[in-house]
């Protein structure tokens, strides 16, 4: 690299493949969370995320279990996951299970609510998580969990690093391992809501988990000029237990992911390009030949591959003035084989590009940035069926099969103090169905070849505070409003299956507020908190006013850890969810719940391995007592209701880890 950093709103780490994002320079509402030794050991990427302001983490039980992220009221596909900048789910193509993601070999999480930099290219309207790996990894590190549920998790890594030719070269590897039985107690109604005798706890069966995970990277580094190699493996097989008043026995998914990318960054003394090419192949085979989750017997085997390159250049015009343009393009592919009769359906092709223009300037000696993009994007889908074809002029086409569309994006930065930084941004954003909400046809999901994409704006204004003295704080309050149309849904079609539609409109405004304190340097605490109000604006007249299904009223974490030198830390976490419906009827509301945690690490050795005890769900929270008809005023009774994010689907009670952990 050379002497002088790229101007830019992140942080540049010279001679290094990543880019640090600095939320006090940037207009983007982002959050970075290192994971660091104020983690427990035995954590998931759904607990780091579901920490943040803004986001709502929904789960379908306990460690290991099927977890997706939400931020801001938005739909799980609404969300962009990103490897080190690698789509994992381009266009919100699929949702991402946060369980097949391994925490050991991550560095930090960042996390973007709503618009997110030009670099993420056409990201959708909730906004994007990006998963960074260790930049200058550990030489060797191990850490081992055992604990409820007959859970055990291994992680390992490794890094080792020299001189070729004259470039210098480091590879880095990590692996982790994941098995648990998932056989934890649950509270079951047995649907019958007034008649409590028949109540009862039972175990959860068809519940367990067998994940490896294995990714490397190997990167050459000369000059300016940074070329790295990333390789990838996931092997997954699990039960998929159903819901729990009707717990499915046999029935089976398999899962195997390959990613590979290469990605080139440069930066010369004009600016900066970065080249990343990727290519993610996914098989599934789903085995419920006892038609246990859907309304029949399957025995089928899909593939799925994503395959594309990106390129992102930005020039340094002026001291003022930083250009820059994204343009991308990708091949979707799946392809579907029912085992039971041995026919294979045609593949079904999708091919998507993009050109975003973007620039940066920067005015009054710095104190206010400006961004702006204009992202163009098109997606031709003949096996999406007809579509509307939304350009610049507003006309047909008479195949209807090709989508172009523009959105345009842009931030703005105002930090008329150093410590004080205000922040606004505004965007227009666009997402087409998926394939299996297009044609899905698995458990209890049934296509739905017409769905139109779904569009969507963004705004959302906010404030960032730094204060230092004995006590170090950030604070953080934003404001936002979503807007939807054409919103994709699953709504249930029959009492085993669920059809996704186009709900019609539907609006979401907040108020999300973070708190990061760090008392003399030994105490730490973190406290967000988000209130969302949300309302179904279709025409139906039965859901029109209505609440969104899935979208919290409230969300609350909050967690502090004291740090004694090297030798101790402990913590405890809270987390609040309450005001969540399950369907658009607002019929079914989830129990409100209250959720404790706490943890304790020692090394007794210097240098030597750290031990942990950490405990979930401290007080077996399991059940809460809620009205047993909400509908009506004058029915004052009350019963038991389990505890679970999305209906039928319980979650797990106290759950005790014991891990050892060692780095060097």
């Amino acid at each position: 690299m050379g002497d002088e950093p790229v101007v830019n709103d992140e942080i540049v780490v010279e001679g290094k493949r990543s880019l640090i994002p600095d939320a006090q320079n940037t207009p983007n509402q982002v959050t970075v969370i290192e994971l660091d030794g104020s983690l427990p050991v035995g954590g998931e990427v759904a607990d780091v995320v579901g920490t943040a302001a803004g986001i709502h983490v929904q789960r379908l039980g306990g460690l290991g279990d099927w977890s997706t992220v939400s931020i801001r009221g938005s739909t799980a596909r609404q969300v962009a996951v990103f490897l080190d900048g690698i789509p994992l789910n381009p266009d919100g193509a699929i949702t991402v299970n946060l369980s097949e993601l391994p925490t050991t070999a991550l560095e930090r999480i960042e996390i973007y609510r709503g618009h997110a930099p030009a670099e993420f290219d056409t990201a959708p309207i909730g906004g994007v998580i990006n998963l960074v790996t260790p930049d200058e990894p550990e030489s060797m590190g191990f850490s081992v969990t055992t604990g409820s549920h007959s859970t055990h998790r291994v992680g390992a890594n490794g890094a080792a690093s020299g001189e070729v030719a004259g470039w210098a070269v480091d590879t880095w590897v990590a692996t982790e391992g994941l098995a648990t039985s998932g056989n934890y107690r649950y509270f079951d109604n047995r649907a019958t809501l007034y008649n409590l005798f028949d109540d009862r706890f039972v175990e959860r069966t068809n519940n367990d988990k067998n994940q490896l995970n294995l990714l490397g990277r190997v990167r050459a580094t000369r000059d300016r000029v940074s070329i790295s190699s990333t390789h990838g493996v996931l092997e997954r097989t699990e039960g998929i237990p159903g819901p729990g008043i009707a717990p499915a026995l046999g029935t089976r998914l398999e899962t195997t992911r390959y990613l590979n990318a290469l990605q080139v960054d440069i930066h010369p003394d004009w600016g900066r390009i970065k080249l990343q090419g990727w290519q993610i192949a996914r098989d599934e085979v789903w085995d419920d030949r006892d038609g246990e989750v859907g309304p029949g017997a399957q025995w089928e085997a899909r593939e799925t591959t994503t395959k594309g390159v990106v390129v992102h250049s930005e020039w340094l015009l002026t001291e003022h003035w930083v250009p820059g343009l994204t343009t991308s393009f990708r091949f979707d592919r799946t392809q579907l084989q029912n085992l039971l009769t041995n026919e294979q359906d045609a593949p079904l092709n999708r091919r998507a590009w993009s050109a975003s223009p973007s620039i940066r300037t920067y005015l009054l000696n710095d104190q206010v940035q400006i961004n702006g993009t204009m992202a163009i994007q098109g997606l031709h889908n003949q096996a999406m069926g007809e579509l509307p074809y939304d350009d610049f002029s507003g006309a047909l086409r008479p195949d209807k099969t090709t989508l172009i569309t523009a959105m345009p994006r842009g931030g703005i930065l105002w930090r008329p103090l150093p410590m004080l930084a205000l922040k606004a941004n505004a965007g227009r954003y666009l997402r087409p169905p998926d394939f299996t909400e297009l044609f899905g046809d698995r458990g209890s999901i049934v296509g739905n070849p017409e769905l139109q994409p779904e569009r969507g704006t963004q705004l959302d204004v906010g404030a960032r505070v730094l204060l230092d003295g004995p006590v170090n704080a950030i604070i953080e309050v934003a404001g936002f409003h979503n807007r939807s149309d054409n919103l994709i849904a699953f709504v249930q079609n029959s009492q085993t299956t669920m059809r996704p539609i186009n709900l019609g409109q539907a609006e979401l405004k907040g108020i999300e507020a973070a708190a990061r304190l760090v008392f003399f340097g030994f105490i730490s605490s973190h406290t967000s908190a988000t209130r969302t109000w949300s309302e179904n604006q279709s025409q139906t007249k039965a859901y029109r006013g209505n609440q969104l299904p899935g979208v919290p009223e409230w969300e609350v974490h909050q967690s502090t850890s004291l740090t004694l030198g090297d030798w101790a830390r402990a913590g405890h976490s809270l987390s609040f969810t309450d005001g969540n419906y399950w369907d658009r009827t607002n019929w079914y509301r989830s129990a409100p719940r209250t959720i404790h945690g706490v943890f304790a690490r020692v090394r007794p050795i210097k240098n030597g391995p750290e031990l942990e005890m950490e405990v979930r769900n401290l007080f077996d929270h399991m059940v809460a007592r809620v009205p047993r008809n909400p509908l009506d005023p004058e029915d004052t009774a009350v019963v038991l209701q389990g505890l679970d994010d999305f209906h039928g689907y319980p979650l797990a009670g106290r759950t005790v880890l014991f891990s050892l952990r060692w780095t060097g």
